[in-house]
């Protein structure tokens, strides 16, 4: 199973498991990606200082629900970290995927 197939499994949970308290913020695809692959495990000490943008932040802030720097950072470190490049290389490539032959497409196990 690949990472990202493990990533969109439902977690199962027992009868008898204690219930989580709810989270503040949204979990993003991009962090349960990265915590799939391992890259949110380990202690947290990378420190850093930016300046950005209050609208980028307010917007990025209002998308997972929370006012929190450390959570707007980390997701949106896990969405960079976990980014697909398969809708970019789509939109480059459509007009030359039309063009391929039905038959071949036919034998490309989707």
């Amino acid at each position: 199973m690949s990472v990202i197939e493990a990533a969109r499994q439902p977690r199962a949970r027992s009868r008898t498991a204690v219930k989580a308290p709810a989270r503040t913020a949204q979990e993003t695809t991009g962090l349960r990606i990265a915590a799939a692959m391992g890259l949110l495990d380990g202690p947290k000490t990378k420190h850093f200082n930016a300046k950005v943008s209050p609208k980028l932040f307010d917007a990025a802030a209002r998308r997972i629900g929370t006012t929190s720097p450390a959570a707007v950072i980390n997701a949106a470190l896990a969405s960079l970290a976990t980014e697909d490049d398969l809708g970019p290389w789509l939109a480059k490539n459509w007009g030359v995927l039309a063009d391929i032959p039905a038959e071949l497409l036919d034998q490309i196990d989707l």
